[in-house]
């Protein structure tokens, strides 16, 4: 099976990029694994009327725009790349099987992850990341009961707390490590009056429904005996390292954890594009040129895949991608030459933009210094953070021999919770930083299929 373009990801960058192919006349394949179109920022709300503050119509345009283009996009639900090959070729995991994809040009949109930092008692019942209740909330109009602490920080911590509250939930603390935003990066951010605005009006709300916001304070300890009671809260300095000194309890029955996003690298490492550190666009990102190609010839990047930019920098680069990729080859772009101006120019604003939040709430090392010799951290193998010591210690000092050696990374999510904290810990004992570390290494498949899936995508021998 064969396909001219096949974008991977179909949230606001890959749905974008295939939108604008097709007001050029290019039919897509566009492959995504959630039911429906949108990504984690414009999931749509299932299972009830549950009102969301800060709600985006621009989810339900994009999904109306894939309808009304449907004779030339493929719009393919429940269909999940589970491995990239040179040439390059897609091993793809559909609800009826496996089957294999050979585009002439490749686009990856493969969206965030969140990052968690372990914590001593983190694996307790009613422990989530922001993004777990967010989607709770979204799809299922489930929120919790009793009193919900938040903590971690960036503009994703706010957003959650202000849609909680204003679903009725009880959130009463707010936990932030960053301080407040100084005049510079306040002024960095009004680049974009909007977004600016915006988070401040998530921080009125809190304020309005008497939410406490515990500035330069991370959660140190949640507490529980079966479930969660609740938690410890230290200052935490300038790297966020907790500071000696006294700590406050805070009741909690429900807590919600997450220190910002990180771009999903897994299908660009497997497709063997090069990837640099950038902490600004959230640790590992693609090498990308200007047109988002990436160094594997016809395969290209996009949104926070790419480097986290936020939704409207995916917005803007799936529509010059597909301005670019309408150009090469050989269609008529016109129709889309001025969106692609207007997209650049966005981007040059949410670029300053970007840098300035980086400035007040970009992650910082210390953080992952919560973790004592018990905290687990790989939930998946049961790792804990003495286990990564004690192999440090005997020498394993690089991702893959510490892989191979604990087991942690090897589980079901292969790494994408426990990596960020994994590679902090080797960083911290080899006195290196990570930028200087080896990336962590993923594997095929990226998500667990049955043995008849992979069957029937080997090759047959001569004579089969």
């Amino acid at each position: 099976m064969s396909a001219k373009v096949v974008i991977v990801g179909a949230g606001p960058a890959g749905a974008n990029a295939a939108l604008a192919l097709a007001r050029s006349g290019i039919a897509s394949v566009l492959l995504d694994d959630n039911p429906h179109a949108g990504g984690q920022i414009f999931r749509p709300r299932e299972g009830g009327r549950l009102p969301l503050l800060g709600a985006d119509t621009r989810g339900e345009t994009l999904r109306q725009g894939l309808r009304h283009h449907a004779s030339l996009i493929d719009h393919r639900s429940g269909h999940e790349v589970i491995a990239v090959y040179p040439g390059p070729r897609l091993w793809v995991a559909a609800p009826d099987g496996a089957y294999e994809l050979t585009p002439e040009h490749l686009v990856l949109a493969t969206g965030a992850v969140e990052v968690t930092v372990p914590v001593p008692g983190w694996t307790l019942p009613g422990v989530y990341t922001l993004g777990g209740l967010q989607i709770l909330a979204k799809s299922s109009a489930i929120v919790p009961a009793g009193k919900v602490v938040l903590a971690g920080t960036g503009p994703l911590l706010y957003l959650v707390a202000a849609q909680l509250v204003s679903a009725g939930v009880a959130v009463t603390d707010v936990v932030d490590a960053a301080g407040f935003p100084t005049a510079g990066q306040l002024a960095g951010m009004a680049r974009v009056p909007a977004l600016l605005l915006r988070g401040i009006g998530f921080e009125l709300t809190l304020r309005r429904h008497g939410v406490a916001i515990h500035r330069r304070s991370a959660v140190v300890e949640v507490v529980g005996d079966g479930a969660v009671r609740e938690v410890v809260v230290a200052p935490v300095g300038d790297d966020w390292a907790p500071l000696p000194g006294p700590r406050t309890r805070l009741a909690a029955g429900v807590v919600g954890l997450s220190f910002g996003l990180r771009a999903n690298t897994e299908l660009t490492q497997l497709a063997g594009c090069d990837h640099a550190h950038d902490p600004v666009r959230g640790g590992w990102r693609v090498r990308r040129e200007a047109d988002y190609a990436t160094s594997v010839a016809k395969v290209y990047a996009i949104g926070d895949g790419a480097g986290i930019g936020g939704v409207d920098t995916a917005l803007a680069e799936g529509t010059i991608l597909g301005h670019g990729l309408t150009r090469r080859l050989g269609a008529t772009a016109a129709i889309l030459d001025a969106e692609a101006t207007e997209a650049q120019r966005q981007i040059s604003s949410l670029t300053l933009f970007r840098r300035a939040l980086h400035d007040w709430s970009g992650l910082r090392p210390g953080i992952f210094s919560i973790a004592d010799s018990r905290t687990m951290v790989c939930r998946c193998e049961d790792v804990t953070a003495g286990d990564i010591d004690a192999a440090l210690d005997r020498g394993l000092a690089l991702p893959r021999g510490l892989k191979l050696g604990t087991r942690a990374g090897m589980g079901l999510c292969q790494g994408r919770t426990c990596g960020p904290a994994v590679q902090e810990r080797i960083a911290r004992h080899s006195g290196v930083a990570v930028p200087e570390l080896p990336m962590p290494t993923v594997r095929v498949p990226l998500r667990p299929v049955t043995a008849a899936m992979l069957a029937s995508l080997a090759p047959k021998l001569p004579g089969e």
